[in-house]
């Protein structure tokens, strides 16, 4: 039999996973909204300089608004819709666009790859190694699963090249390139993290030039991939 003390800590563990299936729950739900909104954008069900509605949207996608709101946030951030007297419209996008980000972030990363090999944490390292190896041996892999290894992978070289402004810039162009992840390039899964394995080989060796050089390599494939993406 239980005592007071067990029940009420059954009990909180009880109402603890509760809480966590809700909270996974609510991310599935705010990622599943995020997708379908910028694939409607993206896919042209959405054209330029139209509004989006919070309201209309749910009633659409059939939730509530509150994950509409958080998926027009992540757009506007990313530069897919912007505000223009309290309202929210799509944005024009253009691949010229999509590629100066790119030359720039593979500017300022193979810096940062550069610098951090100088300063990089062995056992950070390592860590993030068998996190990556670790996702590549699952069968299955959620979006959300490959959106934060990638962002823990590039902000950890970000942060150990020891620039806070070189941080913010690349945290910043990221995010504006987010659309083009992993899940609508399902090609870029396997050979993107494998990518990843080697620019961790070049830290570990503390190879500046060779890190730079495969962080080169990396986001060029991304690029070449874009391209293919869009049929060009």
């Amino acid at each position: 039999m239980l005592t007071p003390t067990e029940t009420s800590r059954t009990d909180f563990k009880d109402k603890l996973q509760e809480y966590q299936a809700l909270d996974d729950e609510n991310d599935n739900l705010g990622e599943r909204t995020y997708r379908t909104i910028s694939e409607m954008i993206l896919n042209g069900n959405f054209s330029y300089g139209d509004p989006l509605q919070e309201r209309r949207l749910a009633e659409l996608l059939n939730v509530s608004r509150t994950p509409v709101r958080e998926a027009i946030n992540r757009l506007e951030a990313e530069g897919l819709v912007e505000r223009n007297a309290g309202r929210v419209f799509v944005r024009e996008v253009r691949l010229k666009e999509f590629v100066e980000i790119l030359h720039v972030r593979k500017l300022l990363e193979c810096d940062a790859a550069r610098a951090a090999a100088n300063n990089i944490d062995a056992k950070e390292l390592q860590k993030m190694r068998a996190i990556i190896e670790k996702l590549l041996e699952k069968r299955v892999v959620t979006a959300i699963e490959l959106r934060n290894v990638d962002d823990m992978f590039h902000n950890l070289i970000a942060k150990s090249s020891g620039n806070d402004l070189l941080v913010e810039l690349i945290g910043d162009l990221r995010r504006r390139t987010a659309m083009f992840d992993h899940e609508r390039l399902p090609k870029r899964m396997q050979p993107g993290n494998k990518e990843h394995l080697d620019i961790i080989d070049a830290l570990e060796k503390r190879d500046g030039v060779q890190a730079s050089a495969r962080m080169a390599r990396h986001i060029n494939n991304v690029h070449k991939s874009i391209f293919e993406h869009w049929g060009i």
